[in-house]
């Protein structure tokens, strides 16, 4: 057996995007692996007999991605890069009893996604200019920015650019763009003639809010249903006359407040809660670095609603009647990733204990697995098991934690040991396969991950730490090392490191400049300066404003803000620390990290910075597979140089 390599990675599977035929007798998913010498990743989709339980590759270009089924389930139509022309996308068709795809549209512009309607139409969702300016042959050397947010992550500048949802015929080749101009489309489902369309709508600024709109897809007509001050994240038809919707009226816990199941009628605009005292954390929370692609978190089968949720440490498939009656329908061990239902029948992709992604069918009687796509990967791999144990906190309450051993591991000498914090705050860690820990165990280093307060999982009141960012999440982490030098005596006091991502990022920052216990640090996609972040990212403007219950305008809204800032108490840092950001991470952008290593430099700290172009917040996800061990081979070598060969 032989410990998870840094490479291992170009091997994974990553499954996603499954649904069930409308006849409920196959199912079609996504499939992706990356590609080392594209530097990318192969897409290709991929068919499950549902009444004969087998598995077989539909398409084998690499290049194949998102689809929808056609009338029944003899065809699919998807998205393929086959053919790629500049700011269109490349519609084709395939039968699913075999020959060949053949491409039968395209659309003019770059598509997010689609649905196929009857009559052989398509709808989909585009990001286009809604301003008309003149072509300029300079068009490459500048921006022009005049609202926020200006630019988003993944998606680069997006200034008066918005998606727009396009009905298009094939028969004529034209689409047609069916939202106001100011309006952004976050979400949409279509019944008939029908499309409800979930939008925020700005010029200058754009709200956190939404706005919900139904358009007749016959004329085009579009009419706006007043719902009051919602965030609406997905939305379905469920009936003709009523909508469901995941969302939340911020209140009494602000924008991260754990989503209900909203219902919604469509002729007055009036919204009931059917889940007003659930309290869960909607749709998948718990982090992994082996997942490449999703699909929705919200799904009808006849009048039930269902819904991922995470509890605690581990992901459940929910489903909710019309009364608001709560039924739990699966309960995995790990995290459901994606998943769809039809007449009771539910298929689900995740991540388990020492398992990579796999199809799983649940028929209310049991759960069988589907594939076997990844099984082979780990066959031979020594993989260190999560050991689980809890530590009190200064709310009274108890902080979820787990070990991760070095492969190997010689109980009578002491390990180094990296303590590991996950982002969000509204984030988990559970007990899935997690690449870069099995590596770093495999390395020699014992993982100490936790879920203290901010996390999901565990209620509202256990996730709020507005206005807290560094108080009772501080206290938390570093309860979670002592309770872990206690319980494990081959940890070694002397030999700590601590890393983490996004918040994790914030969160390592923050250490370095309240303790000297870590020997070393690697800071990834992190916060530095919550002043600067407010007025640079994508969503700072509302989210640190709901957060930490201010702006830099407000009484003491400076002074709060930089209470709270890692790079304030930067000069009290000792610890070694590695900076990981990439060039286009408009989430957490590039010049948080730079501060905070131009901070440490400047005060005689050992630091480096690494900058990954053409990569954004996403990096440890689905950034290219290139840079993706790059990133791993850095992490390794710091731990390496301060937490072994310094200990000789």
């Amino acid at each position: 057996m032989q410990p998870v390599r840094i490479e291992d990675i170009l091997s994974y599977r990553f499954l996603s995007a499954i649904e069930i035929a409308p006849d409920g007798m196959r199912a079609a998913f996504v499939v992706k692996q990356a590609d080392a010498e594209t530097n990318g990743y192969r897409s290709d989709l991929y068919l499950a007999e549902l009444e004969t339980q087998t598995v077989s590759r539909l398409t084998s270009s690499g290049k194949d991605g998102p689809f929808v089924w056609g009338r029944d389930s003899s065809e699919l139509f998807f998205l393929s890069k086959r053919e790629e022309e500049e700011g269109t996308s490349f519609v084709f068709r395939i039968r699913t009893d075999g020959g060949e795809a053949e491409s039968i549209a395209v659309f003019p512009h770059k598509a997010d996604g689609f649905r196929w309607l009857d009559g052989d139409r398509f709808l989909y969702a585009a990001r286009v200019s809604i301003v008309d300016e003149p072509e300029r042959e300079d068009a490459e050397d500048y921006e022009v920015i005049d609202e926020i947010p200006f630019w988003m992550n993944g998606e680069g500048f997006t200034n008066r650019r918005r998606k727009h949802l396009f009905l298009f015929d094939p028969g004529t080749g034209e689409s047609s763009d069916l939202l106001e101009p100011t309006l952004e489309v976050m979400a949409y489902d279509v019944r008939g003639d029908r499309c409800a369309v979930v939008a925020r709508r700005f010029e200058g600024k754009a709200p956190a809010t939404r706005e919900l709109w139904m358009v007749d897809l016959a004329d085009g007509a579009a009419k706006r249903i007043p719902i009051g001050e919602f965030v609406l994240d997905e939305i379905l038809f469920l009936d003709a006359e009523t909508l469901v919707a995941t969302g939340t009226d911020m209140v009494p816990f602000g924008l991260g407040q754990n989503r209900e199941i909203l219902s919604i009628d469509i002729g007055t605009g009036e919204v009931t809660s059917l889940t007003p005292n659930w309290d869960r954390s909607v749709g998948n929370s718990i982090a992994a670095d082996c997942r490449h692609g999703g699909g929705p978190t919200l799904r009808i089968d006849g009048d039930k609603i269902y819904v991922m949720a995470t509890e605690r440490t581990v992901g459940h498939l929910v489903e909710v009647d019309r009364s608001g009656a709560v039924r739990t329908i699966v309960e995995s061990d790990g995290s459901i990733d994606v998943y769809d239902v039809r007449d009771g029948i539910a298929l689900s992709i995740g991540l388990r204990p020492g398992v990579l992604q796999e199809l799983y069918l649940h028929d209310g009687v049991g759960e069988t697995r589907l594939t076997s796509l990844n099984e082979a990967i780990l066959a031979d791999c020594a993989l260190s098991a999560h050991e689980h144990f809890t530590v009190p906190s200064s709310r009274g309450d108890e902080i979820d934690a787990w070990l991760l051993r070095p492969v190997g591991c010689d109980e009578s000498s002491k390990v180094p040991t990296i303590l590991t914090i996950h982002g969000g705050p509204r984030g988990a860690y559970g007990e899935i396969f997690f690449h870069q820990m099995q590596m770093l165990a495999g390395e020699g280093y014992a993982i100490l991950i936790s879920n203290p307060h901010g996390s999901s999982g565990r209620g509202n009141a256990f996730a709020d730490i507005r206005e807290q960012y560094g108080k009772i999440d501080y206290e938390d982490l570093m309860a979670v090392v002592d309770g872990a030098l206690e319980r494990f005596p081959f940890l070694d006091p002397d030999w700590l490191g601590v890393m983490g991502g996004s918040y994790g990022g914030y969160m390592t920052n923050w250490m370095i400049g309240h303790t000297d216990r870590f020997r070393a640090a690697v800071s990834q996609r992190s916060i530095a300066n919550w002043i600067h972040k407010f007025c640079t990212t994508d969503i700072g403007y509302y989210f640190n404003a709901d957060q930490l219950g201010t702006d830099p305008w407000a009484e003491d809204g400076t002074e709060k803000l930089w209470w709270h800032s890692p790079l304030r108490y930067a000069d009290r840092a000792k610890t070694p620390t590695l900076f990981i950001h990439s060039e286009q991470d408009y989430r957490c952008w590039l010049p948080e990290g730079i501060q905070m290593f131009t901070a440490l430099k400047y005060h005689g700290v050992e630091t480096r910075l690494v900058m990954f172009r053409d990569e954004n917040h996403e990096l440890s996800r689905s950034g290219k597979p290139k840079h993706r061990i790059r990133r791993l081979e850095e992490i390794v070598a710091w731990f390496d140089r301060y937490l072994k060969e310094s200990t000789g």
